[in-house]
């Protein structure tokens, strides 16, 4: 593992990057009887108030709850510096950021107005405190360039996906703030999903894959250009979708191919199932990137499904929620290592307590969970064909996410024994 360059000495407490951790695979599991509540109808268009119920809940109450909680921990260990207040802005986000999904998945499933104001209410506290104390960091001159370059631009990229999306809400609710087309909701939904969570994803892998996994470092015109290439295109999609689509395929089938290659170079060539989960995330990126290229005329001929819900589940489930879920088994026994660490610093005979970082995470589990979320998206593609095969689907996310939550209950657990017996010890100096 290379650590070189990165800075340890701002840790937030752990609890707070735990509660978004935690409550993401809980989101994932309403989710999954969110799938067994719509059936085959869910599966009928992106537009149908059930399918933007579930893709609000994998995009708000998993992708966006973990990246939120990563944040708090990268931020300062890549910047050396954190959020002010940290306790207390990831409290109001955290309560604010649930209350909020919640809120608008159910009102996407019952259509009922005061859910829909409520989640306007709660999502604008949550993300809006988040992206204010975010701010005051990035504003500042920090190192780590490349990387926080591409926080600083999937922070505005979220800013503009939360005023658009509130803008949607209001709309919906009668309010006419904002023109009536779909072409703004498209533009939701990708400064959402490429902007927020794929630029974040990708500034995020310039030090996560060299870091844990001892890989080269990625080439400089990429770590330099890729994230501004993205947003620019992405600018250019409000006003030129024709034109700015081809080329944010090509930018991320450049990352899929710069990924794939990063990691076939590493040299601890050890088997990790984090890498699994890189590799299966790339692939998937690299087919949705190919697919989206074959005409619309030569699909309807030979692919009797909806282009966008396929390269949707490509990119939400075989991409984006692969990274995540395999970055989370890198970092939950990360974190508890290195937090129990910093804390013998001042007492060195306390680091006998601490366990081997692998004791936090048995490999089993990581191999098992890994197996799932394969069975899992296969399900999902499955349905997308035959929509009458939705229980598959749900079942194989009750137990994926109930296999995450079990493994982060168990790391968790250990990390606060340990920290108890260290806290023990000190008392009796």
């Amino acid at each position: 593992m290379n650590l070189s360059g990165l800075s340890f000495n701002a840790l937030p407490p752990i609890d707070l990057p735990f509660r978004f951790f935690i409550s993401a695979p809980i989101c994932m599991l309403a989710c999954a009887g969110l799938v067994f509540y719509g059936g085959e109808s869910l599966w009928l268009s992106r537009w149908h108030p059930l399918m933007l119920a579930l893709t609000h809940g994998f995009t708000l109450g998993f992708l966006t709850m973990v990246m939120l909680g990563a944040l708090l921990q990268l931020l300062p260990v890549i910047a050396g510096i954190g959020i002010p207040q940290p306790r207390l802005i990831a409290s109001i986000s955290h309560a604010a950021l649930i209350l909020g999904t919640m809120s608008l998945l159910v009102g996407f499933m019952a259509g009922h107005d005061w859910m829909l104001y409520s989640a306007i209410v709660f999502l604008a506290i949550g993300l809006g405190t988040y992206l204010l104390a975010l701010g005051w960091v990035l504003i500042k001159k920090i190192s780590q360039g490349d990387s926080i370059t591409g926080f600083r631009l999937a922070i505005a990229a979220l800013f503009l996906t939360l005023l658009i999306g509130l803008g949607l809400l209001l709309r919906n609710l009668g309010l006419e703030w904002i023109p009536t087309e779909k072409h703004l909701t498209n533009i939701h939904a990708l400064w959402g999903l490429v902007g927020w969570a794929g630029l974040l994803i990708i500034a995020v892998s310039f030090q996560v894959i060299p870091m844990f996994h001892v890989a080269p470092s990625f080439p400089k015109l990429v770590t330099r250009y890729l994230t501004l290439s993205i947003f620019v295109f992405l600018l250019v999609f409000i006003f030129i979708p024709d034109i700015a689509m081809p080329m944010l395929s090509l930018c991320h089938g450049l990352f899929a191919l710069v990924l794939l290659f990063a990691i076939r170079q590493r040299k601890r060539k050890v088997p990790d199932t984090s890498i699994r989960y890189w590799q299966f995330a790339a692939v998937s990126l690299l087919l949705a990137s190919v697919l989206y290229i074959i005409p619309q005329s030569l699909w309807n001929d030979y692919l009797p499904l909806d282009k966008e819900l396929l390269l949707g589940a490509l990119f939400i489930y075989g991409y984006l929620m692969s990274v995540i879920q395999g970055m989370l088994l890198k970092i939950l026994p990360f974190l508890s290592y290195t937090h129990l660490q910093q804390r013998c610093l001042v007492d060195f005979s306390a680091m006998q307590f601490i366990p081997h970082m692998h004791e936090f995470l048995n490999k089993k589990y990581s191999q098992w969970l890994f197996r799932i979320h394969l069975i899992s998206s296969v399900c999902l593609l499955l349905v997308l064909f035959q929509p009458a095969s939705y229980a598959l689907f749900g079942l194989s996310l009750l137990l994926e996410f109930s296999g995450l939550l079990l493994i982060m209950i168990k790391t968790m657990s250990l990390y606060f024994k340990i920290n108890k017996k260290i806290s023990l010890s000190a008392e009796n100096r």
